[in-house]
């Protein structure tokens, strides 16, 4: 019996956001700081607060992926990340991004010494198997140059900078999926210990004063730690708990 294949980073990413993108889109905008921050702490629990006063040349790989940067505007800039890299291919963003950074000399590279020893390294990306190619040091000047100008026109990559290509783009789809899964944990199986890790809506407490399980919403999304908090975080939540019962009841259907 053949094992069904597993989705990549970047496939997992996008049936998600096909099947529960709108969902999730409102349910997490809905969201009080406390528990959009216990989401992505979650999620992600080494993502920095902010980018550092002085920034490494790896600080410049996903620079987007900070609490501060992903929390502005109620946490907009996390869903838009999440449509974005979802729906979209965002390869030769991300490359004009990289590219900018190696004119600068502020491009992250994972290469070591290995390309030390030729005069320039890079891939087709029209080839399948994405292999490096490189010319060697004797390379007469005019080859150099048209290889080096089709690097230019995007014909070709550069070795260096497709390594932190592929970086980047892992390192963002990573991340993404893994706030996904919290999201179905959360949403679709709810227990105990999820629950406990997201934390009270409105103050992101783990558990009751007196060290009871929180109080758990009908919707199953939404949890609290006491009956005022519940009370007080009902006129945000009333619209979305009503869509996320909706959204599971046809769920249940299906």
């Amino acid at each position: 019996m053949a094992t069904p294949q597993q989705l990549t980073e970047a496939e997992f990413l996008t049936r998600f956001w096909d099947a529960h993108g709108s969902t999730f889109m409102r349910w997490f905008l809905a969201l009080p700081y406390a528990g959009q921050l216990s989401m992505l702490r979650n999620a992600s629990p080494d993502l920095p607060l902010t980018t550092p006063d002085v920034m490494q040349a790896t600080d410049f790989l996903a620079p987007e992926l900070t609490l501060s940067t992903l929390l502005a505007e109620q946490g907009k800039p996390l869903v838009r990340l999440v449509c974005n890299r979802a729906r979209f291919d965002c390869a030769a963003e991300d490359l004009a991004y990289l590219k900018a950074l190696r004119a600068k000399n502020r491009m992250p590279t994972f290469s070591g010494t290995t390309f030390d020893s030729v005069a320039l390294a890079y891939i087709d990306p029209t080839d399948p198997e994405q292999h490096i190619q490189s010319l060697l040091p004797s390379v007469s000047p005019e080859l150099l140059k048209e290889t080096q100008d089709k690097i230019n026109a995007n014909v070709l990559i550069e070795a260096d900078v497709w390594l932190s290509l592929q970086m980047r783009q892992q390192m963002l789809l990573t991340f993404l999926a893994n706030v996904a899964r919290t999201f179905e944990l959360v949403f679709f199986q709810t227990q105990g210990t999820v629950e406990s890790k997201m934390g009270c809506r409105t103050c992101g407490a783990a558990q009751t004063p007196e060290g009871k399980p929180l109080l758990k919403c009908p919707c199953d999304a939404a949890v609290y730690c006491c009956k005022d908090h519940q009370t007080q975080d009902w006129p945000q939540h009333k619209a979305n708990c009503k869509l996320i019962r909706e959204r599971k009841a046809e769920l249940d259907n299906v």
